[in-house]
């Protein structure tokens, strides 16, 4: 698995992405994370490619600079969306997934990385914990908030 980024090239691949029917809820969509990305320079967005295909994709944030963030957390970094495409889930994606981006981000030694997601997907959950995140609390929307100190 491979993470690039977002490109005019590849754009259309990623909007097409889908969730089961039963997931729709779990995280925002893709359009609307591209979008906040836009006007946030310090959210960064990769899709995740398998041989030469679009398979899934992610955004993750130093933990500065945006408006939701009642306190900066500079060295800290947060993992709002990852989401693999409903066709291509049950094929150890997103444990792939989540081991590139944590790749990725533990080259700027964070301190910590934090994910958020919602209690009902149990999927997430595991992966997450099994990764050796550890929960924390719920944040204003009810979504489980871990961390995975480092």
């Amino acid at each position: 698995m491979e993470l690039i980024s977002i490109t005019k090239h590849n754009i259309y691949d990623v909007l097409r992405l889908k969730l089961k029917d039963d997931q729709i809820g779990f995280v925002s969509s893709n359009a609307f994370s591209i979008a906040e990305s836009s006007v946030n320079p310090d959210y960064q967005t990769r899709a995740a490619m398998v041989d030469g295909k679009i398979v899934g994709f992610a955004m993750y944030t130093e933990w500065v600079n945006a408006s939701w963030m009642k306190e900066q957390k500079p060295g800290e970094y947060y993992i709002p969306r990852v989401m693999v495409d409903k066709s291509y889930q049950g094929n150890g994606y997103g444990r792939k997934l989540m081991e590139s981006l944590l790749n990725e981000i533990e080259k700027n030694r964070p301190k910590a990385i934090h994910i958020v997601y919602c209690p009902d997907n149990t999927v997430a959950k595991a992966l997450y914990l099994s990764l050796g995140f550890e929960e924390y609390g719920k944040n204003s929307d009810g979504e489980t908030l871990a961390r995975l100190t480092l």
